[in-house]
């Protein structure tokens, strides 16, 4: 059975998969809870073929915090309401580790926050000058459980590893400075260094 759960403080009515996220910002609504891996799909196709088969109930902590800015272009113009919503997410995938080839648990940690906008249009006009700030087009019927999906997605490396491999897989070898190294390439395919050719002929003189 699918776990999608919130805390006693989650906004009334929030739903992970269709919420008014424009009302929510308004109302300052703030809300924590769970989901287990079984509900993100594109996360579940990460997951590694070996993984445990408790792999698709690993649970992902969410919150989710809404809050309106107040700002007025120029002294005396109308106020402008400005939406945002804060966005964390925890837990772990299972990947396969590119250095040792065996499974791993990939923590996840996210914070990111979120302006709300209402259409693509607005999105592409917003300034991208803030690393801390994203654009996210909003609606009366938002999933914030791709929203989630999305986060952990993001968070994932593109050269999965362990900090430190349990084995060394058979086809690396160590290098000398400890490191794990692919194998060396084949003696034929190695090319004579010319400074090695250089000091053989002043040893000869």
């Amino acid at each position: 059975m699918s776990q999608l759960t919130q805390s006693a403080a989650s906004a009334p009515a929030f739903d992970l998969r269709e919420t008014d996220l424009f009302a929510f910002c308004r109302k300052g609504g703030s809300v924590a809870g769970e989901v287990q891996v079984r509900d993100l799909p594109r996360i579940l196709a990460e997951t590694a073929v070996d993984a445990p088969a408790s792999a698709p109930q690993e649970i992902f902590a969410y919150t989710l915090t809404g809050f309106v800015r107040e700002e007025a272009v120029a002294p005396g113009a109308p106020v402008s309401q400005r939406l945002f919503v804060d966005v964390t997410v925890n837990g772990r995938v299972w990947l396969d580790c590119q250095r040792c080839l065996t499974v791993y648990p990939e923590p996840i940690a996210t914070k990111m926050r979120f302006e709300v906008v209402a259409s693509e249009a607005a999105a592409d006009a917003a300034p991208m000058d803030d690393d801390e700030l994203d654009v996210l087009v909003g609606s009366k019927k938002f999933s914030t459980l791709e929203l989630i999906e999305d986060e952990v997605l993001l968070a994932l490396p593109t050269a999965p590893k362990h900090v430190v491999c349990p084995v060394v897989h058979e086809s690396l070898v160590t290098g000398a400075d400890g490191e794990v190294e692919p194998e060396a390439a084949p003696e034929e395919e190695k090319r004579p260094s010319p400074f090695a050719a250089l000091a053989g002929l002043k040893t000869k003189h």
